[in-house]
């Protein structure tokens, strides 16, 4: 069978996938068929890409190099030789076979029968409970302790399936290995699960050898694990002692077989190192990640302030080093800010291709940076109460309107009005719209630090910030995406 015919038939035709699956399982073992398989993947994302929604050409392009960084990391994974066999086989039948390809085209079928399109996955917050308390946290000041039910944390995830054919799954804290309920943890929400893939944000700390090893026989998660920089910026916010930890973890997780990356939180003080050569280098190379996430600090949760955040001159040069890194280097790193062409945009508030968020206490959010919920269906347990689904959840006024905001922004516009994707966040790029929103529907902030960003509003701080940072990235905008009137030949598949 033709490997890149099958692939195409997938995303293009919506084929049977029962065959391609097995075929992509056996081509991802050995290096010659992987290489062939890589290669028509890669192909496929180009045309959906180039045949997607009505946008800058530039932004196909930033699509399309996003996905192949995507393809080499999990080339490099598959020729490391360290990935357990079930590692490999959920990466084949589950990450790759069923979220990567088929689910282009189940989103597809999802828009026919019920006239919009879906989330593709959902962040869950199952416990607040930290071992660490580090400087900054945006799951913010809370001192109750909350744990997610266990049965309805299963309920959320079999609803994603069921209701939108989601099969990945984000998790995050507090820290996930801290989760318990019902005698339950974490480890029996993968075991139950082992058709969907997850991918969880820890602090690393907790993942010693029989962690590892567990992970490997599962094969359905991958951690993110959050550092700052080197020993002296990540025990500096996360405490003495962590650095050390966490570079145990990543060797048992080598170790094991189970494949990993890292999430940072570029700062003022951090932001240039984060993206050296060194950092790169370190992490890539000599530790074993195959991905890096970028998140840039928000002035929300604990003790919100502005002076964390980086300065719009150093988003500037992030944003261009980011790039360079995805397209020269083909490293599989983002940034949920500067890399917002790659995404569509914002993300949130469970637009078609995008996600919402579940906290540990049942509250539910547009996203993990927007810690402001609807007023009716603000809580997974009233919702479930009241018989609703998550249908209902995301039909919200709340999530509603800034899906209304997105396609005034750039979905809905022709290429030459798109709205800036290099400012594509809502509550922080677009803050004057989000305060406007939140007034509007009575959306409620869900703890202090949510008051105090509509105070950096009122204030006008962040505004003028954001204004700062448009001088430098409309026109970057204008020049480079704008005006680009094709795409490069020697670039295109």
């Amino acid at each position: 069978m033709n490997i890149q015919k099958a692939v195409l038939d997938v995303v293009e035709k919506g084929t049977s996938t029962r065959v391609v699956n097995t075929l992509i399982n056996m081509a991802l073992r050995n290096p010659r068929t992987r290489k062939a398989l890589l290669r028509a993947t890669e192909k496929a994302i180009y045309h959906a890409a180039i045949n997607g929604p009505s946008r800058p050409r530039r932004v196909y392009l930033d699509r399309y190099y996003l996905g192949r960084a995507l393809l080499n990391s999990i080339h490099r994974a598959f020729s490391s030789g360290h990935l357990s066999s079930e590692v490999i086989n959920k990466l084949a039948h589950v990450f790759f076979g069923k979220i990567l390809l088929t689910g282009i085209h189940t989103r597809r079928k999802f828009f026919q029968e019920h006239g919009f399109q879906p989330p593709s996955f959902v962040t869950i917050s199952p416990t607040n409970i930290c071992n660490l308390k580090c400087i900054g946290c945006y799951a913010g000041e809370v001192y109750e302790k909350h744990t997610l039910d266990y049965d309805i944390f299963n309920r959320i995830i079999q609803d994603m399936k069921k209701e939108f054919a989601a099969y990945f799954f984000v998790i995050s804290g507090g820290e996930p290995f801290m989760y318990k309920s019902k005698g339950k943890n974490l480890l029996n929400i993968l075991e139950e699960n082992q058709d969907a893939y997850f991918m969880g944000y820890t602090n690393g700390t907790l993942i010693n050898k029989e962690i590892a090893k567990r992970l490997a026989q599962l094969g359905n998660f991958t951690p993110a694990i959050s550092v700052e920089g080197f020993e002296k910026e990540t025990d500096g916010r996360r405490g003495k002692g962590t650095f050390k930890k966490i570079m145990q973890a990543m060797d048992y997780l080598k170790e094991e077989g189970v494949l990993f990356g890292i999430s940072v939180t570029p700062c003022r003080h951090n932001a240039d190192l984060l993206l050296s050569d060194e950092f790169i280098d370190f992490y890539f190379n000599k530790k074993g990640v195959f991905y890096i996430w970028y998140f840039q600090y928000m002035p929300i949760g604990r003790n919100p302030t502005m002076d964390l955040m980086v300065t719009p001159e150093q988003r500037i040069k992030m944003y261009h080093r980011i790039w360079h890194l995805v397209i020269n280097e083909r490293l599989f790193l983002a940034d949920f800010w500067d890399s917002g062409t790659a995404s569509d945009g914002c993300m949130s508030a469970a637009r078609g291709g995008g996600y919402f968020y579940i906290l540990w206490d049942g509250t539910i959010t547009p996203c993990v940076f927007i810690p402001f919920k609807d007023r009716r269906y603000g809580n997974i347990y009233e919702v479930y109460n009241r018989g609703e689904t998550l249908t209902d959840v995301i039909k919200s006024p709340f999530f509603t309107a800034i899906r209304k905001w997105q396609c005034h922004y750039w979905m809905e516009q022709p290429p030459e009005k798109c709205g800036n994707l290099l400012a594509p966040c809502i509550i922080r790029d677009n803050c004057r719209v989000f305060y406007k929103i939140v007034k509007a529907v009575g959306a409620e902030p869900i703890d202090e630090g949510a008051k105090e960003y509509l105070r950096l509003v009122e204030t006008g701080a962040l505004p003028k910030y954001n204004d700062e940072y448009r001088k430098l990235a409309d026109p970057i905008w204008e020049k480079e995406f704008l005006q680009e009137k094709e795409i490069k030949e020697e670039i295109a598949i």
